[in-house]
């Protein structure tokens, strides 16, 4: 079983993740459809029905990890997508095509595909795929709420070190500078 607060922590989270991610999708969908062309994944006819998709389907997994009833289902859904674009990455990191922009993030400055990402993906993947184990039922106190809030804030300012490192093209494995 998980501890409410830390479920709690990562619904939260995952939820503003994915809301976040699917406004800047939609805030410019012209990027995010030549984005999801670049990764030459699909036949040349689904790229702007996939852009055009997963916003929604990010939109519907932000809200639907914040209703209990929900949540089970919406944890799944987050983790497939998340490894669903982490196999996107795989795939063209594979190929060699480090170039292209992830997408994550479609209006906000590009993040060339690398390991990083492929590895922050799968992290949160198994964040989300977390949530579907049952949480232990008791009351949340303040300090639990304080410790929510806190959690939120850290994993906010992580996420936003992580983005500028990416967006360099920097892995936190090499921020030692030249040896």
């Amino acid at each position: 079983m998980i501890d409410p607060v830390v479920a709690l922590s990562l619904r939260l989270a995952l939820s503003l993740l994915f809301v976040v991610a699917a406004w800047h999708k939609v805030s410019d969908l012209r990027r995010f459809t030549a984005t999801v062309r670049a990764y030459e994944l699909l036949p040349e006819a689904l790229p702007s029905f996939f852009a055009r998709v997963l916003p929604l389907a990010e939109a519907a997994i932000a809200v639907g990890l914040l209703y209990d009833p929900t949540q089970a289902a919406a944890s799944v859904a987050a983790a497939s997508i998340l490894v669903l674009y982490a196999g996107a990455i795989g795939i063209n990191l594979a190929r060699g095509r480090r170039e292209i922009d992830c997408g994550c993030f479609a209006s906000s400055s590009p993040a060339p595909l690398s390991p990083w990402l492929l590895t922050r993906n799968l992290v949160l993947a198994t964040a989300a795929g977390a949530l579907v184990w049952p949480s232990r039922e008791r009351a949340l106190l303040w300090v639990d709420w304080m410790t929510v809030t806190a959690t939120l804030i850290v994993l906010a300012l992580l996420w936003s070190a992580g983005r500028r490192l990416a967006g360099n093209g920097l892995a936190p494995t090499r921020l030692g500078g030249n040896r």
